[in-house]
């Protein structure tokens, strides 16, 4: 597709979803609409931690205003303030130090309200007697800049998901080539000429271990009906190498991997390889029709603004691929055919906003009109356009990192190795899944047994940041069991964590994708659901006979 078609394109689906005046002119002031609190996901017994406030309104706009909110904990022997008060110079958000818990296990602050009795929780966090042999880390590994068609500068994302959001983890992925805002070989020629050198040091600049990791990545960009896009993550900048998806050795999917094998195989640094909304129709990546390799390319991106790419909204997808040109529903193009095909891919999540607001997206609210600030601050890109019209998007996704170290090493580690899990926006849902003793990313994510009719044991532990609804275990793409909790989005905290212990003693049996491709291996995933629409999706986990 042309770049000037591409624009006809657009302007003919801007006009389809176009708002009415009325609707913007009532968008340039919003009202309070909810509280968002920030705690890590995992401390120690008085380990001192943070808790970050944010006030929002029903834009997805944070909400500058006086507000007080009385903080209880679950925990009776937690040092909390007894309030927090944000005013309105404070912009919308606040952090509170000093905040520790005394007793283990799973807790939640609740802040009620001083003036509607409203209250809200912050997401989980489990204390431990002694510090854990891993944390889990949240970031947001997929966004654009203004060094392509996004809103805004990597550093302002970058602050943006380090302060307010209270991210571990951020990586802008900007485009290599592209096809509207700038033709594919001026792009390309950016790229070559400064773009990649400054995304680096922009990268560098703003890493600080043991704090705040930011990871360095591009996106290899298909053109538009072409081809499916591919974001490539390096372990640091030291080396790291542009493979655009115009240069002769790397503009198909196998010589990007070729050369990305080479590439790890030959240098100091490592890179890997994911590919995101490949059900989307105008960029589809089929997994049957290429000769995928696992080992660079070890995660798929299953859900980002642009819908869940998991399996088909005709069976019954909650989030089905809406944005853009919509789901392109041909077999291949799931996450579910790339698991039957044999790959072994874990699962994660990501924004893939084109603006400076990691962790938190806008495209999926009420059609509003950006300020004349960030106009002029951040230009004109798509993360301030897709806020003006009705573009039928879904809240980003956040990655969850089981790491072993709040540093570059520790996250790319648990990228590599598939400890990685993905939830939709803003919901920092802890979950726990093992098979047969094995947990997701540990020894391949594969447990070896030598009889094909030996019973597996599944142990499944959940803590959401809303009542949880169903956990559906995936065997084999269909849906083996489900655990129960409530569909009534304001059943109290209780309803928020939910365990079960599950034995499979099927036979092994593996699956199939068409009558020459499968796996004789099992597979198995969580797909999690909260009463108020919130998801995560866990795993795989595969069994395998030893021979």
């Amino acid at each position: 597709m042309s770049v000037l078609a591409k624009f006809a394109e657009v302007l003919r689906v801007f006009t389809q979803r176009r708002p009415s005046v009325g609707e913007l002119l009532a968008s340039r002031t919003g009202r309070f609409d909810r509280v968002h609190a920030i705690v890590p996901s995992d401390a120690v017994v008085d380990e001192s931690v943070t808790v970050t406030v944010q006030l929002w309104d029903e834009y997805e706009r944070l909400h500058a205003a006086d507000r007080r909110f009385r903080v209880t904990a679950t925990d009776d022997r937690a040092t909390v303030p007894d309030r927090v008060a944000l005013q309105r110079e404070d912009d919308g958000y606040a952090t509170v130090d000093g905040l520790s818990f005394a007793s283990p296990g799973t807790h939640y602050l609740t802040l009620t309200d001083e003036v509607t009795g409203r209250q809200f929780h912050t997401n989980p966090i489990r204390v431990h007697e002694s510090e854990p042999d891993r944390r889990t880390l949240w970031g947001d590994i997929h966004l654009h800049s203004r060094f392509s068609d996004g809103a805004g500068s990597m550093s302002k994302g970058m602050r943006f998901g380090r302060d307010v959001m209270a991210l571990d983890v951020v990586a802008y992925t900007d485009h290599d080539t592209m096809g509207f805002f700038i033709p594919p070989q001026l792009q390309r020629w950016l790229m070559d000429r400064s773009n990649f050198q400054e995304m680096k040091a922009r990268t560098d600049r703003l890493d600080d271990p043991g704090e705040f990791v930011t990871l360095f990545a591009y996106e290899w960009t298909k053109q538009p009906h072409v081809g499916g896009h591919v974001n490539v993550y390096f372990r640091d900048t030291d080396g790291a190498v542009l493979f655009d998806s115009l240069a002769a050795r790397s503009n198909t999917y196998e010589k990007l991997f070729d050369r990305l094998r080479e590439y790890n195989a030959e240098c100091d640094n490592e890179a890997v390889a994911i590919s995101h909304h490949p059900a989307e129709s105008m960029y589809p990546f089929d997994f049957a029709g290429v000769d995928y390799d696992d080992e660079v390319a070890p995660l798929v991106e299953v859900y980002s603004q642009w819908g869940s790419s998991e399996y088909p909204g005709r069976e019954g997808n909650r989030r089905p691929v809406t944005m853009g040109s919509g789901e392109i529903d041909e077999d291949g193009h799931y996450v579910r055919d790339a698991l039957a095909l044999g790959n072994r891919v874990g699962m994660l999540a990501g924004s893939d906003y084109h603006g400076p607001h990691p962790g938190h997206s806008l495209v999926h609210t009420k059609p509003h009109l950006p300020s004349l600030a960030e106009w002029r601050e951040d230009g004109i890109g798509w993360g301030h356009i897709w806020r003006v019209w009705n573009e039928p998007s879904h809240p980003g996704g956040l990655t969850a990192f089981r790491a072993e170290s709040h540093t570059r090493d520790g996250v790319f580690d648990a990228l590599s190795t598939r400890r990685v899990y993905g939830t939709t926006q803003p919901d920092r849902i802890l979950v726990d899944f093992s098979l047969g003793g094995i947990s997701v990313g540990e020894a391949g994510s594969t447990v070896e047994i030598d009889d094909p009719t030996a019973p597996r044991t599944l142990s499944i532990d959940v803590a959401g940041t809303a009542p949880i609804e169903v956990i559906e275990v995936v065997k084999n793409n269909r849906v083996w069991a489900t655990v129960e909790g409530t569909t009534d989005p304001d059943a109290g905290l209780e309803s928020f964590t939910l365990t079960a212990t599950l034995t499979d003693d099927e036979p092994v049996t593996g699956m199939a994708y068409d009558d020459e491709r499968g796996t004789e291996d099992d597979c198995y995933y969580l797909r999690v659901v909260q009463a108020d629409g919130g998801m995560a999706w866990v795993g795989p986990l595969w069994v395998t006979v030893r021979e």
